[in-house]
C-alpha cells in the first residue's frame, strides 16, 4: 500500500509538471498573436515565473523521488535514521519557502501589497515604503 502511494503520487506530480508546459506552450503561443502592449509584457513575466516555480520545485523534489524509486526498485538507495539528517527532506522543504519567494520577488503587484499588509501591520506608522519606517524618509521635508 505505502509503495503504491508513492507511486501514484509520483505520477500526479508528473502529471501536473506536464500540465503546467502544456499551458506554457499554449499561452505563449496565445501570447505571440497579441499585439504589443503592457499588459503582455506582463503576461510575458508571469509565464516565466511559472515556469522558473516549476523547475525550482522539480530541482528541489527529483532527488527525493530518484531515491523513493531506486529504494524500491533496485533496494538501494539512501536511507536516513532521522528528517533532521535527510537532505532530499530539506531540500523538499525548502521548496515551501522558495516558492513563495519567487512570486514574491517576481510580481512588483504583490511585492507591494504585502510590504502594505504585512509591514504596515507590524509598523503602523510605516507610509508606502519600508524605508520611510519612523520618518526615516521623511528627514527631507
Amino acid at each position: 500500500m505505502y509503495v503504491f502511494s508513492i507511486v501514484i503520487f509520483q505520477l500526479i506530480v508528473l502529471t501536473k509538471v506536464v500540465m503546467t508546459v502544456k499551458l506554457y506552450v499554449i499561452a505563449r503561443f496565445q501570447l505571440s498573436r497579441d499585439p504589443p502592449s503592457a499588459d503582455k509584457d506582463s503576461k510575458k513575466e508571469s509565464l516565466r515565473i511559472i515556469i522558473f516555480v516549476v523547475i525550482s520545485f522539480l530541482v528541489l523534489w527529483c532527488p527525493s523521488f530518484i531515491n523513493i524509486i531506486i529504494r524500491f526498485v533496485v533496494g538501494g538507495g539512501l536511507t536516513f535514521r532521522n528528517e533532521a539528517t535527510n537532505l532530499f527532506a530539506i531540500m523538499a522543504r525548502f521548496n515551501a519557502v522558495c516558492t513563495p519567494s519567487v512570486y514574491i520577488w517576481g510580481s512588483p503587484a504583490l511585492r507591494e501589497a504585502m510590504v502594505r499588509t504585512v509591514w504596515g501591520r507590524l509598523c503602523p506608522r510605516c507610509k508606502r515604503r519600508v524605508g520611510s519606517c519612523h520618518g526615516k524618509g521623511d528627514a527631507k521635508k
